[in-house]
């Protein structure tokens, strides 16, 4: 997320006692067999995706500022709860939840599960999976009172020197900067993901085993450290001696690869990710030549790079999805996007299209950062600050629809086979006839109210969804009880039909994705 403008394989670990209190020592000496919940994994063609619980899946998310909320807004868990059942009802398959290091440790060695059971409590309400986003000693370049416990920003041989220290945020508390691969934090930091994952593992145990966790992003943004916090603030050691971006960049990634090690070695292992500032895809980030996402994708720790592209054209996101889909192995996640681009559902089908899941920011913005901040900031969610839908709102949902209920399919089906209708232009046109090829059927597609639509092919197998009624025609083959080939769609409902190809074509997709692939 921006900053919004304001007045200034291993055995079991130890766990924790799951008690939802906060524990004066650790307790509860007690070890549960480790589960693998998520993974990546690459179809026999070669494309990532996304395995829960031994299936594929792709994530459609939006972020609920569960940290915000709670510290700022003052949010009681029945209040949050209005969220969850939102986001539910929007369509999204997958919540983003943001669970900070001092929400679990508020003192050394005293742990609090309050926050992280009242989450995984409301996901397996609501039927959503979570993508946990730990927050702890570099949020966006930045270390913050209310995200990291005092008695690690208290410690002086762990933190470093910068020009603003100790200068208030409004939404995070005092700002500090920190040595990030110290030894000590390190092992404080492991120690208490360790714990959490741990509890949750115990949790899940207690309450139906529904995995609700499903990946976990490490920090948030890291890359601004070296982009722009380390000159803006003359980030130096404690010695005054300035720290070069190389070695900024160096300590950034042993922390995200320490920690993200951590979490696939506890007893509740899920896929590890951190999120990305997009600039130029994969390249060297402009502010430093040499250093780019690569660096972190090559981290065992970390196994996929997802990126925040703030972005609201259809050629910028395929141009940045097609970019992190380049990395072998990678699943190119667009882990924050503006929920109040009124072409969403365009973006969204661009990245799926493409390989990618597709995450909002937000679901609502916070009232607080309404109240107290100036536009873009104000305004970030797909929902109003009261949970009221915008004016796109209606068709993000129908759309997330036919996305979320063949998750299965998307995460595995080739860009070549993934045909997708009206996003040639940002916003889908109100008339189009429009032509694609996958690589054995022939389609045509109709509309006169603005459609946007997809198309699977699975080879032997056609599967249609449409936002609006519209027609389609399937040709170079035959479809099973359609002798016509002729599929009149309506708003919201899938289509199946068998299909045997009459052969291969060269597939049109992406040529028909913007403008980019022309």
């Amino acid at each position: 997320m921006k900053f919004p403008t304001f007045a200034k394989a291993l055995f079991p670990i130890i766990l924790c006692s799951c008690s939802t209190g906060i524990n004066s020592h650790e307790s509860g000496m007690e070890t549960l067999e480790p589960i693998c919940i998520s993974s990546i994994e690459m179809t026999g063609s070669g494309k990532p995706f996304l395995q829960v619980d031994s299936e594929p899946f792709a994530i459609y998310g939006a972020q609920i500022r569960i940290d915000i909320f709670r510290s700022v807004d003052k949010l009681s868990w029945n209040e949050i709860e209005n969220y969850f059942a939102t986001a539910a009802n929007f369509g999204v398959n997958t919540v983003q939840v943001p669970i900070p290091w001092a929400f679990i440790e508020p003192k050394k060695d005293q742990w609090s599960f309050s926050e992280i059971d009242q989450i995984l409590s409301l996901a397996n309400k609501y039927d959503l999976k979570v993508e946990l986003l730990w927050f702890s000693t570099n949020m966006i370049g930045d270390a913050y009172s209310w995200l990291v416990p005092t008695y690690i920003l208290a410690t002086p041989p762990s933190r470093l020197n910068r020009k603003d220290d100790a200068a208030w945020h409004g939404l995070y508390g005092y700002t500090y900067s920190l040595l990030l691969n110290d030894p000590w934090i390190l092992e404080r930091e492991t120690k208490a993901v360790s714990v959490l994952f741990n509890h949750i593992r115990k949790w899940d145990d207690e309450n139906g085993n529904r995995h609700p966790v499903i990946t976990c992003q490490v920090h948030n943004e890291p890359d601004a450290l070296v982009r722009w916090r380390l000159n803006e603030k003359e980030i130096a050691y404690r010695d005054g001696t300035r720290i070069s971006a190389p070695q900024a960049w160096q300590m950034t990634l042993d922390a995200l690869n320490t920690v993200g090690l951590a979490i696939k070695n506890s007893s509740y292992r899920v896929a590890t990710r951190t999120n990305i500032i997009s600039g130029d895809g994969v390249n060297s980030f402009p502010q430093t030549p040499g250093i780019s996402p690569k660096d972190v994708f090559a981290l065992d720790g970390i196994d996929f790079v997802s990126f925040d592209p703030y972005m609201e054209t259809v050629n910028q996101i395929a141009y940045e999805v097609s970019q992190y889909a380049s990395l072998p192995g990678n699943y190119p996640l667009v882990a924050e996007n503006r929920g109040d681009y009124s072409n969403t559902a365009s973006l969204m089908l661009a990245a799926s299209a493409l390989g990618g899941g597709y995450d909002i920011y937000d679901l609502a913005t916070s009232k607080y950062i309404t109240a107290n901040s100036k536009p873009p900031f104000n305004t970030e969610g797909i929902f109003e600050s009261d949970l009221s839908p915008k004016n796109h709102t209606a068709l993000v949902s129908t759309l997330l629809s036919g996305l979320t209920q063949l998750s299965k399919e998307i995460a595995t089906v080739s860009t070549e086979n993934f045909a997708v209708f009206n996003i040639l232009t940002d916003s889908p046109r109100t008339v189009l006839t429009q032509n694609i090829r996958t690589t054995s059927a022939d389609l045509t597609f109709k509309t006169d109210k603005g459609a946007l639509a997809f198309v699977l092919d699975l080879g032997n197998e056609i599967v249609a969804y449409s936002t609006e009624s519209a027609t389609l025609e399937v040709r170079n083959g035959s479809l099973t009880e359609n002798e016509s080939g002729r599929i009149s769609l309506e708003k919201g409902k899938i289509y199946r039909f068998g299909f045997k190809s009459d052969g291969p074509l060269t597939s049109t997709v992406k040529k028909n994705i913007g403008t980019l692939f022309n």
